[in-house]
């Protein structure tokens, strides 16, 4: 069964129509006939909800929902919009639970994964789409993976950029080897520590010079020029934060991958939303697994794409085959950006597109 797009048409479908919540954000993207509205969904969130219909004349094949992760908002697909939906997709990007305009809910408890994919059910219904395409990057890419198992009935395709698919053990809670041995995943553990947050929030458009950027060579000189290489290294957990020895607020650059406009706009949807939420992702991970135990040795069934990332430090191209991915989704596609970090999608979006 084919993906289905909205059944009211065009858009949008409830909310506040078009142009109430862009002030803001970049003329280049606002010039796009993007629809923004908020929704009412039955989880009982309100979610800020950013649409692209296929342009007049080009028939509708469906609808792809768009899954951003840490620390983004719907703004991380906007280079994907208008090529998906040329391609004839009615594109669906909300920001999600706890990020940008959407509301954000003060229990941890409340960023459960199986929370997060009722949301995404929620919304889909809201604008009456039964089944439908996920693209998810970071965490957006857990999300859509565990939305394949969990919502098979809904979900027609799936695609996660950087993020693999990790096969869950019931028999092992993965939580206590994570904190005894995190590894590169230290800064998962520091997220458990309301000290987390409230250094992400101290200036939110430094935070964001300090994660978005590019790995590009001139991008990396420019920023490594005033950090301090021996305090990066270390774990977070060890120096008291993420954020400490990157550049000085003063001195650090801002990527390539942004424009000023960009930087902007990011800065201030995470000065509207504060850094609770996002870090509250982190916070459940034994609660994920339980839930996820239901699920346990079932495969992805659904046509997948895996896209992975050359130079991302964390979620490394070579999981996909340590992973045994292809055992694991038997219709799996896996491409490959070699000369991209985990950014990929900005800093490389024609190469991504094409994909």
């Amino acid at each position: 069964m084919p993906a289905t797009g909205p059944k009211l048409h065009p858009l949008p479908l409830g909310g506040l129509g078009p142009g109430a919540m862009t002030g803001g954000v970049p003329a280049d993207v606002a010039a796009q006939p993007l629809r923004h509205s908020t929704l009412l969904l039955s989880t009982g969130i309100r979610m800020h909800v950013v649409q692209l219909a296929p342009p007049a004349g080009v028939p509708v094949k469906g609808t792809v929902l768009c899954v951003h992760g840490f620390p983004d908002t719907w703004y991380g697909f906007r280079h994907q919009l208008r090529p998906i939906a040329s391609r004839g997709w009615h594109v669906v990007v909300p920001d999600q639970r706890g990020y940008g305009e959407t509301d954000v809910p003060r229990k941890v408890s409340q960023y459960q994964m199986p929370e997060l994919c009722a949301d995404m059910c929620a919304l889909m219904d809201a604008l009456g789409v039964d089944r439908f395409v996920l693209l998810g990057h970071d965490w957006g890419g857990t999300l859509v993976w565990n939305m394949a198992l969990q919502h098979q009935e809904r979900v027609a395709a799936v695609a996660a950029v950087c993020t693999p698919f990790f096969p869950n053990n019931p028999d092992k809670n993965p939580w206590p080897g994570m904190k005894a041995n995190p590894g590169r995943f230290d800064y998962q553990v520091w997220f458990l520590y309301a000290e987390a947050e409230m250094e992400l929030a101290e200036d939110p458009e430094y935070t964001i010079k300090c994660n978005i950027r590019g790995t590009g060579k001139e991008d990396g000189r420019r920023f490594m020029e005033h950090a301090d290489a021996e305090m990066m290294r270390l774990p977070p957990t060890v120096k008291g934060g993420t954020l400490r020895g990157m550049p000085p607020k003063d001195k650090v650059p801002r990527s390539e991958i942004l424009s000023e406009a960009d930087l902007k706009y990011y800065a201030a949807q995470f000065s509207n939303s504060g850094f609770f939420g996002p870090v509250s992702w982190y916070r459940n991970v034994e609660r994920n697994w339980e839930w996820m135990r239901s699920t346990a040795g079932r495969k992805v069934e659904q046509p997948a794409l895996m896209v992975s990332a050359g130079r991302d430090p964390v979620l490394k191209a070579s999981m996909v085959k340590s992973l045994k991915m292809h055992d694991w989704i038997p219709r799996l596609v896996h491409r490959h950006v070699e000369e991209a970090g985990h950014w990929v999608l900005q800093e490389k979006p024609e190469e991504a597109n094409g994909i």
